[in-house]
């Protein structure tokens, strides 16, 4: 590959690692983490659409919060006996929670089976609220 494609390739990769600004004492973070072989995406917030791949910070108080979480799940036995190619589900997570300033939190998420489990957790990783699952299936 010549050098002068080289060069807008790694500043373009460079522009999408930059570290997240400090946070704001008067705001609160959510970080998202789901884990090895799932994507988690920020979704609603007070039921308005995210348009970003996370959470803003938010001001203190209460808000509801929505995340797309897919996952692998194994295949199932096919006629002839054969298991068939892993699949990708997803489901829409949803928690409320009242937000304090200048504090981090993350939305944590891992399949069991075929249904998700979610968590919000603060800084200390301790879980403070359950997500509920609001629907899963194609579409969503």
């Amino acid at each position: 590959m010549p050098l002068r494609f080289l060069l807008p390739l790694a500043l373009l990769l460079t522009a999408c690692a930059h570290p997240l600004p400090p946070l704001a004492p008067d705001f609160a973070r959510v970080g998202l983490d789901s884990g090895n072989r799932a994507d988690m995406r920020a979704y609603r917030l007070d039921g308005e659409l995210v348009r970003q791949l996370r959470f803003p910070d938010l001001p203190p108080g209460s808000h509801g919060l929505q995340v797309r979480y897919q996952f692998e799940v194994l295949g199932s036995m096919g006629g002839l006996g054969e298991i068939s190619e892993p699949r990708r589900r997803t489901c829409i997570l949803g928690l409320d929670w009242d937000f304090a300033a200048g504090q981090h939190y993350r939305v944590t998420a891992y399949r069991l089976g075929w249904q998700p489990v979610g968590y919000l957790e603060n800084a200390a990783g301790e879980r403070l609220v359950r997500a509920r699952v609001i629907r899963c299936g194609p579409g969503v």
